[in-house]
């Protein structure tokens, strides 16, 4: 039996997470997710309404708090260059770094996360794009502005398409995994770890090359 002191809200949005990160977000049913959480089908719609409503929920939770480190972030760099604008490094930095901080964290909680964030990646259709869009469209928004004042040489469609490209970089950079083994046993370099603010700044001298590439 679960704890009578963890509340039921809070249950099925963790249960959701879990079979979410591991299954995909279509592939994962509401049936599914009551079994998980140990509650009926009248709870779910009480807290959450819909699937819809719990997904929207479980991305709130855990990318909110990045996105707005993310603007804060950007903010600081912004104010710090006072009528100029930032470099492409600063935005990069924060846009990357909050992102970094959490991906390299070893722990159940930030494993789900990065695994969300892969499957947002990988994943689609109208309604799934709509909740997606409603969680990052301001982040997005912000971005590309900095991006456009500080490259005012590049459309904005263009600047769009090298954010696209950046954001795989960094997810790939997240997940290392098989091929960075790879490259490092080649290099006899096996021990395999790295600051946090080594990795950011190897993402962000690669992804600043692309960004402000002819």
């Amino acid at each position: 039996m679960l704890p009578m002191s963890e509340p039921t809200k809070i249950r099925i949005l963790d249960s959701a997470e879990r079979l979410f990160a591991h299954n995909g977000f279509e592939a994962t049913s509401l049936r599914a997710i009551i079994v998980e959480a140990r509650v009926n089908l009248a709870s779910v719609h009480y807290y959450y309404r819909s699937k819809e409503g719990l997904i929207r929920a479980v991305l709130e939770r855990r990318f909110a708090p990045i996105n707005q480190e993310r603007l804060r972030l950007l903010e600081v760099c912004q104010h710090a260059a006072g009528d100029r604008s930032p470099s492409v490094e600063q935005i990069l930095e924060a846009f990357l770094l909050p992102m970094v901080m959490v991906g390299i964290k070893k722990s159940k909680r930030n494993s789900y996360l990065m695994q969300l964030g892969g499957r947002i990646l990988l994943e689609s259709g109208t309604q799934f794009e709509r909740i997606v869009e409603d969680q990052f469209k301001e982040v997005a928004r912000c971005f590309l502005q900095a991006f456009q004042q500080a490259m005012p040489r590049l459309a904005p469609n263009e600047i769009a398409w090298r954010m696209n490209f950046t954001i795989g970089a960094a997810a790939k950079a997240m997940f290392a995994g098989i091929p960075m083994k790879v490259l490092s046993n080649v290099l006899q370099k096996v021990d395999g770890e790295f600051e946090v603010r080594e990795i950011a700044s190897r993402l962000i001298g690669y992804t600043a090359a692309g960004m402000k590439a002819p």
